[in-house]
């Protein structure tokens, strides 16, 4: 009768250690310090907040996701590819715009809870086909000004779903997600790139756009073909 009770009081006493949790306040002080208005005061966070921002990146590479939940996993990796972009300019510093930097998102390789993946393998092989909600598209932000806004503050488990609904609404409503001018119906890349999601959502991507358009939900659902902006890869920098 004791073979079964010390396993239990061992596995007890293991349980803490199967997953390492990761604090995410160290990223949302040097969101809240060095954004503003969606733009990102990279120099900065060069000068005054890089030991943190390395700091954070490595408890990133080392934590463990064994027995989290969806959104502690979702808000996990949002925040990692954010930070993950972050340092990358931060690291190259002076950057005009990602993609003048030879392989940014699908050569340079960062270690994400023991994995190591292309900024492109962690948004298309992990975060897009693990979590299959179009919103992640509000809230990845790949340092251009045609992204959608960084948000000045880290993602949580808890709240995660709200502020994903909230960016949605935000970027659709804004000059760089939808622009109409009587008929004429213009959209962000991003509704190109990414149909097949948003269409997965919604049924189309008209239907997406008029579950978050204040003002003309009924042009966007009968919408299916879309003009696309020009996309603006300057850094999105203050």
């Amino acid at each position: 009768m004791r073979t079964p009770i010390l396993t239990l009081a061992v596995i007890a006493a293991l349980a803490p250690a199967a997953r390492a949790a990761v604090s995410h306040e160290p990223f949302d002080a040097i969101l809240k310090k060095h954004v503003k208005r969606g733009r990102v005061d990279y120099e900065g966070i060069k000068r005054e907040s890089r030991a943190a921002l390395d700091g954070y990146v490595k408890a990133l590479g080392k934590a463990r996701l064994a027995g989290a939940s969806r959104n502690e996993k979702l808000a996990f990796y949002l925040n990692a590819y954010n930070a993950l972009v972050i340092k990358s300019v931060v690291d190259r510093l002076p950057v005009e715009s990602v993609m003048k930097v030879p392989g940014f998102f699908k050569r340079h390789r960062h270690t994400v809870a023991g994995r190591r993946v292309t900024l492109d393998e962690l948004e298309h092989g992990i975060i897009r086909p693990t979590f299959k909600d179009a919103r992640v598209h509000f809230a990845l932000v790949c340092a251009a000004r045609s992204c959608p806004p960084l948000r000045a503050a880290a993602f949580h488990a808890g709240s995660v779903d709200g502020v994903l609904d909230r960016l949605a609404k935000s970027f659709v409503n804004s000059w760089s997600g939808v622009r109409i001018q009587g008929a004429r119906v213009r959209v962000s890349q991003i509704f190109n790139w990414f149909a097949d999601d948003f269409r997965k959502s919604a049924g189309s991507v008209g239907r997406f756009l008029a579950r978050y358009h204040e003002k003309h939900a009924g042009l966007l659902k009968r919408t299916r073909r879309f003009e696309h902006l020009p996309y603006d890869w300057s850094l999105n920098k203050q």
